[in-house]
């Protein structure tokens, strides 16, 4: 499906939502549970096509996720990535490209369905973390590689990774940069729309506003240097100033719902 000379845009896919303690999202006393959402982003291009950032959990994750990830962040909703495209009438098959943030489970969880497609071909995934992954899943057991896991991304057949190891320019107004903090690499989105202006997709380098504003580090086994935390926080509050951009949080559940029901955001 080719998009035409139709002006970019980009729209925050619902895949559900994890349930967690506070204290895993930030450092902090508050230890209540709270929603997690899972999302997408699927980006219209009018010279790229369809592209998608991340694709959320596996649809199975009662049989594939461990023990540990169940008990730490139980799945309270899980939305495919193929339903979800569904509602915009679309297949994995329409994909033109796809970028993975990070290689964490619910990121990762629906690359299968993208096998043997276009975007599975060349799938854009941050060097150092997926190096990370496979030190994960292959030096230790399931029960104790953390949020990485073999089944979600390894031999599945007509996957190719395309590691990035620095900032990526897919087109003048869609930028990939590399990111320290939650994972060895992150890939963050800047993308320029011409209505809103600029969008930074920061990741689960910064799990929500609140930990933004407060310069809270995040929380949980899986996050402990919160050193890069903060150089990183540091270098994303330069590049909001200077691109008088809105940031997009990883886990953020008040702004995930409201960008949701934003629909289509020009």
């Amino acid at each position: 499906r080719k998009i035409g000379m139709e002006k970019l845009k980009l729209k925050i896919l619902d895949l559900g939502y994890l349930t967690c303690k506070k204290t895993e999202l930030m450092e902090t006393d508050c230890d209540i549970k709270v929603k997690s959402p899972v999302s997408a982003v699927l980006i219209r291009h009018p010279q790229l096509g369809n592209n998608l950032y991340d694709t959320g959990n596996d649809d199975v994750w009662q049989c594939t996720y461990s023990e540990h990830i169940k008990e730490i962040y139980p799945v309270g909703k899980a939305v495919t990535i193929t339903e979800a495209l569904k509602k915009e009438g679309l297949q994995v098959n329409d994909i033109d490209i796809l970028i993975l943030s990070h290689m964490h489970f619910d990121h990762v969880g629906g690359l299968k369905f993208f096998q043997n497609t276009k975007a599975g071909k060349k799938v854009i995934v941050p060097e150092e973390d997926l190096m990370e992954a496979l030190f994960q899943v292959f030096v230790k057991d399931k029960e104790h590689s953390g949020a990485y896991l073999k089944e979600l991304f390894y031999d599945l057949d007509g996957i190719t990774f395309h590691p990035v190891s620095e900032n990526v320019s897919l087109a003048e107004d869609l930028t990939l940069f590399v990111q320290k903090g939650h994972t060895p690499g992150l890939l963050g989105m800047k993308v320029h729309l011409q209505d809103t202006g600029t969008v930074i997709f920061c990741g689960d380098t910064v799990y929500t506003e609140e930990a933004y504003r407060r310069e809270l580090p995040p929380g949980g086994d899986i996050n402990n240097d919160s050193r890069e935390f903060l150089q990183n926080l540091k270098r994303l509050k330069q590049m909001q100033s200077e691109g008088h951009a809105v940031l997009f949080f990883g886990h953020d559940a008040k702004q995930c719902e409201e960008w949701i029901k934003k629909g289509w955001i020009e």
